[in-house]
């Protein structure tokens, strides 16, 4: 290793833009380092910082309904806190970021908001496998014996259908402006059909009855939580697989879960997470996790 063996938190210049940040992050921390220890020391630096409602990225200035930035270090959400951590882990300069950005937030890294990513298990996981950044490794844990199968209609056209003034983000734009580009979007609802998604999972109530099977999760693991069939019409016009999103590392005492919380904390936080697991033996609709690793480049 050439520049540390112990990584220490960088403060990053509060009046610095988004790229300016990424080149200090980035040039702080070994370009040898493994990917899962690159994980693990840039995560840190979020810990503690506040969970982004309604999604703190989007498309950025160009975007034409979301023009959140396309990278942020101040505020994430599940998925955002995952993709910067991947990203960053990936990258050596702040080109490649960006690029490695665009790569697991967009099919065939195309910045646009009906290519994003929207769907953990239609569009997310199996495009992030696809394009070669993951693979899923849920026969590292469990037997396929002990696996289960969640399965969801994604309803993208109600999903279209039932987006929000609140949710197009162009600061500019009038109210009527906003409205008619709402109405944009929601048209785009007649191009597509719902579609069904599968994906395994381990089954919680499992995990938690054999717990040391936790220390065979690979250190920065991604885990996605499963909510087989999880109906959200009436929120969001369609059904769900996924609900949450994070990163698990392995430490000497234990088995941790990194994640950007919405629950009363609101920050990226870390817990054990055989603790985290045993809150949901019982719940009702989250029932397991999926597993993935990045791929070392």
């Amino acid at each position: 290793m050439k520049k540390f063996i112990l990584f220490f938190l960088i403060s990053l210049p509060v009046f610095a833009s988004p790229r300016e940040q990424a080149e200090n992050l980035l040039s702080k921390l070994d370009s040898e380092l493994s990917t899962d220890i690159r994980m693990d020391l840039f995560s840190q630096n979020f810990i503690g910082l506040p969970y982004g409602d309604g999604g703190p990225l989007g498309e950025g200035e160009n975007g034409r309904y979301d023009q959140d930035p396309l990278y942020r270090f101040d505020t994430f959400d599940c998925t955002t806190f995952v993709e910067t951590t991947v990203s960053l882990a990936l990258s050596r300069d702040v080109d490649e970021f960006e690029n490695k950005m665009d790569e697991i937030r967009y099919e065939s890294s195309q910045v646009d908001y009906l290519k994003r990513n929207h769907f953990p298990s239609l569009q997310w996981i199996p495009n992030n496998i696809k394009n070669g950044l993951l693979k899923e490794i849920n026969h590292l844990i469990l037997p396929s014996s002990e696996t289960k199968t969640a399965e969801a209609v994604i309803d993208l056209p109600g999903w279209l259908k039932k987006i929000k003034i609140n949710e197009i983000k162009v600061p500019e734009a009038t109210q009527l402006e906003r409205e008619s580009l709402l109405e944009e979007l929601r048209s785009y609802a007649s191009q597509y059909t719902p579609i069904v998604a599968r994906l395994n999972y381990l089954p919680i109530a499992t995990l938690v009855t054999k717990p040391q099977v936790l220390k065979l999760i690979p250190n920065g693991a991604i885990v996605s939580f499963v909510r087989p069939n999880w109906d959200l019409t009436d929120a969001i016009g369609t059904h769900m697989n996924v609900s949450h999103q994070g990163i698990i590392f392995q430490k000497k005492n234990g088995t941790y879960l990194r994640h950007a919380s919405s629950s009363s904390e609101k920050r990226v936080m870390e817990v054990p997470l055989y603790d985290y697991l045993k809150k949901f033996e019982n719940h009702p609709t989250l029932k397991g996790i999926h597993l993935m690793q990045v791929n070392e480049i």
